[in-house]
């Protein structure tokens, strides 16, 4: 996990995380979310929405509904929020155990749902069918990096057009993978049963006194290329979103993009105010 003290000066953009939580599970442990486990406090969902879901996907939905269960009151509205998937080779399991069908009995045992569930934009959708929200909703990433890609296209959202018009009131942001790729037999079925992490964040235009979230934009001249992700990445940006639940959490985190930016999440008393589009 790379981190970097915080320097002085303003960052080129910035939100704010009104609610956050991580769930983590055994790929073996995960049909048994299909149908329930969700918080008591949270929205419930339909027994079989999640039936056909890839793994990524209901993990998620758990850890929205978990972010959901603590935010804080008054609860708002989230009819208007969009919502951002990024996930990390999702999709792989149902995708192998087609193939492997396909080429024992052809095109019939191809399901119709294959390309709705297990795609690049499944998650996002999902959430938002699910929760009946009404804003935009996209998947990004689908590799290593989708962690970092996540949290630029949810900061970027969160920044105020050229006309001074928000995209929308929030943004629900949902980062998905595997500790480990799960390792499948010939017929398909797995023989590993690696974790499964999710990690959900609810995201507002920024506020005083609130954990933020920044984007700052690096000259090109003189930047280093940034390192492949680190195992155990999303795993860590989750235990320092937790740190900061506690009375006096004041653990930093950054992470530097492929690109020529760095992600910051920053305890309100040093967030500095993103620029205006």
């Amino acid at each position: 996990m790379p981190t970097s003290p915080h320097t002085v000066g303003p960052a080129a953009a910035a939100c704010a995380v009104a609610s956050h939580a991580m769930v983590e599970t055994r790929l073996s442990a995960i049909d048994a979310l299909r149908t329930g486990g969700w918080p008591a406090s949270a929205p419930a969902l339909a027994p079989r929405f999640l039936r056909h879901s890839d793994e990524q996907t209901v993990v998620g939905m758990h850890a929205v509904l978990a972010a959901i269960a603590q935010y804080p009151e008054p609860r708002p509205s989230f009819d208007l929020h969009g919502v951002i998937a990024a996930s990390c080779q999702a999709g792989r399991i149902s995708a192998a155990q087609t193939l492997v069908q396909a080429a024992a009995i052809g095109g019939t045992a191809v399901s119709t749902r294959i390309v709705p569930e297990c795609s690049l934009h499944s998650p996002a959708g999902a959430v938002s069918v699910g929760l009946g929200m009404h804003g935009p909703n996209i998947g990004v990433g689908g590799g290593p990096d989708a962690l970092a890609e996540g949290l630029f296209t949810a900061i970027s959202w969160l920044r105020p057009t050229a006309a001074g018009r928000m995209r929308c009131d929030g943004v629900w942001l949902i980062v998905s993978g595997w500790d480990e790729e799960p390792v499948l037999d010939a017929a398909g079925k797995p023989v590993t049963d690696p974790i499964c992490r999710a990690v959900a964040l609810s995201l507002v235009p920024p506020r005083p006194g609130q954990l933020a979230l920044e984007m700052h934009l690096e000259s090109a001249a003189g930047l280093k290329p940034a390192a492949r992700p680190t195992p155990g990445l999303l795993a860590a940006f989750g235990r320092a979103l937790a740190a900061h639940g506690h009375a006096g959490g004041t653990a930093s985190w950054s992470h530097r993009c492929p690109w020529a930016a760095e992600i910051r999440l920053v305890p309100a008393d040093v967030a500095t105010q993103g620029e205006a589009a």
